[in-house]
């Protein structure tokens, strides 16, 4: 026991070493869905109502992709306790990432009783993964979801062993949270409680009687837990991610005859991909805001072990159970990663993890038991300290030179430039106007004022998934930039260099105001401030 408590906090404070250092840092910047998320939760600690005003909603509007709720009702706390800054935002994330490796040990030991060394082993890699090192440093809620479904499992493990009413109780509880966390828990937790529980029916006789009333009771209390999300689930907020996501909105322009076969042909495509080794082991995910540089969700060092785990489980003759569960947990939560039009998302598939580890963990345990103790434990050593500097050098090197413009770097340091300045009209040339929420965040807004600006009806709240391109509040706009009008207005323009250039600048007599510039000496926004009194001169002199 003592051995064992000693190993789990020695592999605890490296997780939460490696998750929390340098975590208001790295990423580098702010992305606007963290913004969203942590202004949502700031709104809510301070007035009980989101953005738009609508009081406790049970999915956030956001910008029209209605975010799950419960990761921003919990970081009311870090941000009452630390303010609203990016580490307060980022907090539960980092330390949901960082408790989860005392789940996965328990778990492991649970599906798997007396595999000591896997257990370990498991913990360990699961400790130190780029996946849920890089994805609990984010102010995103998969990591969230993943620790609430692993937790909910391991309970439904105990409820199952012990048919006492308090593991039942849990194992709701937990499943219901994991649902509200994240998407894919939205899914995947329901049908693990009703498999798992189904599962344990049919393989116990002398247990059915038992079961059935604590099955009934605990169906009924997830259905109470979850009636708010059931009550939504066909309004067009609660489907809005999954039918801006879903590839089967592009097949339109395919002939309806093809589309039941051609649908069948990419979902298969998708679905196998998460189980490709290039994506899992060698290639990173191709959208930069998921993935480390030149390094992917495992390390490739890890794909020998996996091919040999692989073949020490399914020859594996006891522990039938625990099998059952990691193939279920392997095969279950890619079914709706692959409806999106995304070849691998790291971010929807985070499920998967586990049971990957764990058939990794296997395959390490079994030829470390092959060799000599020695070699087995001064190998290990070597692969551990290889892992973590490679983790390193890609998470704290490589991430923040090479990829802080897909993390919206240089809108803290606007905010402060902003609030310097006294120009009465600020207009942030943004295509998507979604950056207003950067704003929103640094410069902590007062979100009642921001709820009196609103102009929607909140009654039509989970219908407005329409999202309008443009946003303003107090004197801040954020739209794409009209020349024939704004150039005629007094107010501070603020656009990357391509959208305005020198000789635009001149052309409009813009006066340089100040600039943001990136880490890697570029500048990243110009700000200027207009002329409209000698723009109206020069347009009267052209004229005639």
């Amino acid at each position: 026991m003592r051995r064992e408590l000693l190993f789990l906090l020695a592999v605890f404070f490296l997780s939460a070493f490696l998750r929390f250092y340098k975590l208001s840092d790295i990423p580098l910047g702010l992305y606007v869905d963290e913004a969203a998320i942590g202004y949502n939760s700031y709104s809510i600690s301070t007035t009980g109502k989101d953005e738009y005003g609508k009081s406790l909603p049970t999915y956030f509007r956001s910008f029209g992709d209605y975010k799950m709720p419960l990761y921003i009702y919990l970081s009311t706390v870090p941000i009452k306790i630390f303010g609203l800054n990016i580490f307060s935002v980022r907090f539960l994330s980092a330390l949901s990432g960082s408790l989860t490796i005392f789940i996965v040990y328990f778990l492991v030991k649970s599906l798997f009783p007396g595999e000591r060394k896997l257990a370990q082993v498991t913990t360990l890699l699961f400790a130190i993964l780029p996946w849920t090192v890089f994805l609990s440093r984010m102010a995103l809620e998969m990591q969230l979801g993943l620790f609430l479904l692993l937790l909910a499992i391991f309970f439904h493990q105990k409820a199952l062993l012990n048919f006492s009413i308090k593991w039942w109780l849990l194992t709701t509880v937990f499943y219901a949270l994991s649902a509200y966390s994240y998407h894919t828990e939205k899914f995947v937790a329901p049908l693990i409680f009703v498999f798992w529980s189904l599962l344990s029916y049919l393989k116990s006789e002398e247990k059915r009687k038992k079961w059935w009333r604590k099955f009934i009771f605990s169906t009924v209390a997830l259905v109470i837990l979850l009636w708010p999300q059931i009550r939504l689930s066909f309004s067009s907020g609660a489907n809005a991610r999954v039918r801006n996501l879903s590839y089967l909105q592009s097949s339109q322009n395919i002939p309806s005859s093809n589309i039941p076969l051609a649908g069948l042909r990419k979902w298969a495509a998708m679905y196998t991909s998460y189980f490709s080794p290039r994506n899992l082991f060698y290639e990173p995910d191709p959208d930069p805001q998921r993935s480390l540089p030149q390094l992917s969700v495992f390390y490739p060092w890890m794909v020998i072990f996996f091919l040999v785990g692989i073949y020490t489980f399914l020859n594996k003759k006891n522990d039938k159970e625990g099998k059952r569960m990691i193939l279920f947990l392997l095969f279950l939560p890619p079914l709706p990663a692959s409806l999106t039009g995304d070849p691998f998302s790291t971010f929807r598939a985070l499920p998967l993890a586990f049971p990957l580890t764990v058939l990794i963990s296997f395959g390490l345990v079994k030829t470390m038991a092959k060799i000599n103790k020695l070699f087995s434990v001064a190998g290990g050593g070597i692969i551990l300290i290889v892992s973590i500097g490679l983790l390193w050098r890609s998470l704290f090197v490589l991430l923040p030179n090479e990829r802080f413009s897909a993390w919206k770097y240089g809108y803290e340091e606007l905010a402060q430039k902003i609030n310097k300045g006294s120009s009465p009209k600020i207009l942030i040339d943004d295509t998507i106007g979604t950056s207003y929420t950067e704003i929103l965040f640094f410069n902590k807004f007062d979100p009642s004022k921001l709820q009196r600006e609103r102009k929607i009806d909140l009654t039509k709240y989970y219908q407005l998934t329409e999202w309008e391109g443009k946003q303003s509040f107090g004197n801040y706009q954020a739209r794409p930039l009209f020349w024939k009008n704004d150039v005629f207005e007094e107010q501070l323009i603020i656009a990357a260099p391509l959208a305005v250039s020198e000789n635009q600048a001149k052309e409009h007599f813009f006066t340089k105001a100040f600039d943001i510039i990136g880490p890697d000496g570029k500048i990243i926004f110009n700000a200027y401030l207009t002329n409209p009194q000698l723009k109206r001169l020069d347009d009267e002199k052209r004229s005639k």
